[in-house]
């Protein structure tokens, strides 16, 4: 394969360079008409090529909407109860080894660096990549709208242009 996109990256893509065309080549944007909505075509353009072609900023930002929120804390509650129920069995038998006269094993001091426990490993990585698509798809959407909102704009600038024109010649006709 000759790029890292997907297949349906790649068609989004050329989807959005055909409108850009079309809407260059349609409108006329050269002439400087109705320079506000070529430039929230820009800025709208930039935003929908970053949500299709940029998937790691999306993901940035989700794992600092994670952070931000309670559920990392929550996570590690639910791993450290987690913990304590596997430490339970080994507890309850060491405390009646214990009032037999046995005496407790030591416990290994050598710990190794803290690895995540089952919810931080499985539930943290798929809410992560949840939040990250809603965020890409929240904003391709709006970016969507606002290149429908300036083809709009411009569409409706022509128009009036065209009509105002008309009646001029209307005009002109009707005084000869």
């Amino acid at each position: 394969m000759l790029s890292a996109l997907a297949l349906w990256q790649e068609l989004a893509l050329l989807a959005l360079a055909l409108l850009s065309l079309v809407y260059v080549y349609y409108f006329r944007i050269w002439i400087a008409v109705a320079t506000g909505s070529d430039l929230l075509f820009s800025a709208a353009l930039g935003v929908c090529v970053a949500s299709v072609a940029t998937p790691t900023a999306f993901d940035a930002g989700a794992r600092r909407i994670v952070e931000w929120s309670p559920l990392p804390a929550a996570l590690v509650e639910a791993d450290a109860r987690v913990a304590a129920l596997e430490r339970l069995p080994r507890s309850l038998i060491e405390s009646a080894l214990e009032r037999l006269g046995y005496e407790p094993t030591p416990e290994s001091t050598d710990d190794p660096a803290p690895t995540p426990g089952p919810f931080e490993a499985r539930i943290r990585p798929a809410v992560e990549s949840l939040v990250g698509l809603v965020l890409r798809i929240t904003s391709g959407l709006g970016s969507l709208f606002l290149l429908m909102t300036a083809l709009a704009l411009r569409s409706s600038t022509a128009t009036a242009r065209e009509l105002d024109k008309l009646s001029t010649r209307l005009d002109e006709l009707s005084e000869a």
